[in-house]
């Protein structure tokens, strides 16, 4: 945290002392936008800056504050949240010039959560057009950099959840809101060295994602498509207690919060893979993979579900018909990248959609009875890439970045929780996440071991 200012503190520190008025809420946010107004041209990480509404709600929570109200864990904590993820009041594009001038009125479960508990909107992160890729760009906004990168060599901050990642490890924003389909949190945290949660399919609300089914004001999350089911909200921060902080504040009342203290991690059974079997990793990702598994004391994983996995996600991606995005505007207003996923799109019989299912349905079970308590696997064959590659060559294969994210996708499919903690640097100097992946609804013990690294 630079002397005498905010920017760069954790969200604790930040809550506590608005509460206790040794700052005021609107003073945080002062600094965070005019922050952002520095480091946000070079990166092009938030597309959308709320700058008004920031004040606003900082004003009210000060006011709160100074009649004594009581005020929630992420009192006056900048936030910001994927573009893919509906605010009200403030744009919200999907990445695409489709909703260039989309305005919801409607916030998200998870951003009105995330409010409720004090946090204040500062703005809206870059990711690829309706979070199809895993590199962040797009016709309506550009490409967002990674700030971990040099003038000479810039590097890409991953995606879909890119913008977010790069605003966050920049200090543009202290919490942040992804989404995750194929490793859309995941992946850009191991890009830029942050902490991030892909929680269990089910304990965040779906709705207000993009795409998904509109409901007069609302966005909702369709359980019967491929992305209604897998795709999941976020957290994603520059800590492990921030990242826990925020998927507590926005897990569904229903759902138990269990507490990662009470893990006796020394009792947990622990397995390891270099990957999920079918994709070659780098060198440098598998050693730090190896280190931590020997950090946790865990064994090799011997199973054979695991490399089902990335194909099953696939085979099952395909068989989407996209009518959630073609519903919002022709097929022109789109950019290339959705009009050829569009144009590609078949009809795919019901018996083997189902099959397909079917098919998952046994490899979560095979995967529960394998996996031990928890799987430490690589987030991805390759560290942060160099802005503008989409090919990337490890052990001599060209991989394709869908190919680099294989052991994501294959968590993805069976919908397990995943915690992504850095825990090292690749030969060219860019950090390595691991995965820690627990069984469903088992975040608690995920962030018991990811604390003890």
């Amino acid at each position: 945290m630079a002397a005498g200012t905010w920017v760069g503190a954790d969200a604790h520190t930040i809550a506590c002392a608005v509460r206790r008025r040794e700052t005021s809420a609107r003073a945080v946010v002062e600094e965070h936008l005019a922050h952002i107004e520095d480091r946000n041209p070079r990166l092009n990480a938030l597309v959308t800056v709320a700058a008004g509404q920031a004040r606003r709600d900082a004003d009210v929570l000060d006011d709160r504050i100074a009649r004594g109200e009581r005020t929630g864990p992420l009192s006056g904590v900048p936030f910001t949240a994927k573009d893919l993820i509906t605010t009200a009041g403030v744009r919200t594009t999907a990445g695409s010039r489709a909703l260039a001038q989309n305005v919801p009125c409607a916030d998200a479960p998870a951003v009105a959560a995330m409010k409720a508990a004090g946090a204040v909107l500062v703005g809206k992160t870059n990711t690829p057009e309706f979070g199809t890729s895993g590199l962040t760009d797009n016709e309506l906004f550009g490409p967002t950099v990674n700030p971990l990168g040099t003038a000479d060599l810039p590097r890409s901050p991953g995606g879909s959840s890119g913008g977010e990642a790069a605003a966050i490890a920049s200090d543009m924003s202290v919490l942040g809101l992804g989404t995750d389909f194929g490793g859309s949190v995941r992946w850009p945290a191991h890009c830029t060295g942050l902490t991030s949660i892909r929680p269990t399919a089910g304990r965040v609300s779906g709705d207000g994602q993009y795409p998904g089914v509109r409901s007069g004001d609302h966005v909702l999350a369709n359980p019967h498509t491929v992305h209604g089911l897998l795709q999941t909200i976020g957290p994603m921060a520059r800590s492990l207690n921030d990242a826990a902080l925020v998927l507590r504040t926005v897990s569904a009342p229903h759902v138990a919060w269990l507490d990662p203290a009470t893990v006796d991690v020394g009792e947990l059974d622990i397995t390891w893979a270099p990957g999920e079997g079918t994709v070659p990793v780098a060198a440098d990702i598998v050693a730090a993979v190896v280190e931590t598994a020997g950090r946790l004391r865990a064994r090799r994983y011997r199973g054979s579900a695991l490399s089902e996995g990335n194909a099953l996600f696939g085979r099952l991606r395909a068989t989407q018909t996209h009518t959630d995005i073609t519903a919002l505007a022709a097929p022109g207003e789109f950019g290339a990248c959705i009009q050829e996923i569009l144009f590609a799109k078949v009809s795919p019989r019901s018996i083997d959609v189902e099959d397909l299912w079917a098919a998952r349905t046994r490899l979560v079970h095979r995967l529960l009875a394998e996996m031990g308590d928890l799987l430490v696997l690589p987030v991805a064959s390759i560290g942060a890439p160099l802005l503008g590659r989409d090919r990337f060559d490890v052990d001599g294969r060209s991989l394709t970045w869908q190919e680099a994210l294989a052991s994501c996708r294959t968590i993805s499919v069976v919908g397990f929780p995943s915690v992504v903690v850095p825990v090292g640097q690749t030969s060219d100097g860019m950090p390595i996440g691991v995965q820690l992946v627990a069984r469903p609804f088992h975040e608690h013990i995920a962030l018991a071991a990811a604390a003890t690294l």
